[in-house]
């Protein structure tokens, strides 16, 4: 079976913004983005998506071309910020960030999750809910999940997951393991 990882298009979110599990909608391009992300992507026989509106337009656009099954998972949806969400990183105590940033795997923002939390939630994903009865699956996601499932399809360890970034719309083709 052969994935391929694929970030959503551009949000409409300001620099500087802290979001995650927000449901941010996508930038005022978002048609012609997808289009260009759409373009020299193959034929696929289903679409895998977080159901994040930023995600699901980008998904159903392409599980429409190809006119095959789409299901969302939660699972696959970015990092839980908590109460930083949709907040100016400016804005956020420093005496708070910093702790966080330091430790993101084992801390959380107040009312978020850790990086741990959402590794943990993307394999038990991917360990239960793969393979759809297809030999080609798009996975429509978030950077912080998309880096896990990398991961994971690599047989990489947690460690390894900054090591890659897809940015906004691009998509990368991968076999697991």
């Amino acid at each position: 079976m052969e994935f391929f990882l694929i970030r959503h298009t551009a949000p409409a979110v300001a620099s500087g913004i802290c979001y995650g599990r927000a449901d941010v909608a996508l930038a005022d391009t978002a048609e012609r983005d997808i289009a260009a992300a759409l373009a020299p992507l193959p034929k696929f026989d289903w679409v895998y998506s977080s159901p994040s509106q930023r995600c699901v337009q980008l998904a159903k656009t392409l599980s429409q071309r190809d006119q095959c099954g789409l299901t969302l998972a939660p699972e696959l949806q970015e990092l839980h910020f908590g109460d930083w969400e949709e907040l100016p990183w400016a804005q956020i105590p420093r005496d708070h960030s910093d702790p966080w940033a330091a430790d993101t795997w084992n801390r959380a923002p107040p009312g978020g999750e850790t990086e741990q939390a959402l590794w943990n939630r993307v394999a038990n994903w991917y360990r239960t809910a793969l393979p759809a009865p297809a030999s080609r699956c798009a996975i429509v996601a978030h950077g912080g999940s998309l880096r896990v499932l990398r991961c994971l399809m690599l047989g990489l360890g947690m460690e390894q997951r900054w090591a890659w970034n897809l940015a906004w719309g691009a998509h990368a083709p991968f076999t697991p393991a």
